[in-house]
């Protein structure tokens, strides 16, 4: 009896962990995230003049659409990947997601041909007079993941902050960022009502 309730739970932990390995293998549904289309017409809106413009006149809030910054990252990035995992994979793009009080980054790759995607979700809140960006969440693939498993993609949102420091730092001079639905609302006023 012992034998075969070790069989039984080996077995059931081995199709957990096929599960797992399979849902992180899908790409992400990015069918609802707008501003993924490649082929577009539109030449992208210079977001850093915006932001720029909107700390120096400091009188009215910024919103930006999701697929204005989709554009905006699509325009300005062009990453690489480096190491033994060059072999593997090459770097697509970063797209970003807008939902209520969260924003998610999402890094796409190609795999041999097939997508491959990873997530970070992250919420930023003003303490005094500092920002605070705290990781909640995130997925590998559609596997969604605690927040320690996602240390692998420390080296990529490094890069990311690197290639994008002018843009950072300008949207870190505002007062408030908000986010919701598709967009993010930041807001250079000083006395912002919250």
């Amino acid at each position: 009896m012992f034998r075969f309730a070790l069989s039984f739970l080996v077995t059931i932990w081995f199709a957990f962990l096929t599960a797992a390995v399979i849902q992180s293998h899908r790409p992400a549904n990015l069918n609802a995230v707008p501003g993924l289309d490649a082929g577009s017409k539109t030449a992208p809106v210079d977001l850093l003049d915006l932001v720029e413009q909107s700390v120096w006149h400091r009188n009215t809030p910024l919103e930006l659409a999701e697929v204005d910054v989709n554009r905006y990252l699509a325009s300005v990035l062009n990453g690489h990947q480096s190491g033994p995992s060059a072999y593997l994979a090459q770097f697509d793009r970063v797209a970003l997601d807008f939902q209520p009080g969260i924003c998610r980054v999402l890094f796409l790759w190609n795999s041999r041909g097939s997508r491959s995607t990873a997530s970070l979700d992250f919420t930023v809140t003003r303490d005094r007079k500092k920002f605070v960006i705290v990781p909640v969440a995130g997925s590998y693939g559609r596997l969604p993941v605690f927040r320690g498993a996602l240390a692998i993609l420390i080296p990529a949102c490094r890069s990311l902050c690197t290639a994008l420091d002018a843009d950072v730092r300008a949207i870190l001079q505002m007062n408030e960022i908000r986010f919701e639905k598709h967009k993010v609302i930041l807001d250079p006023r000083l006395n912002a009502s919250k």
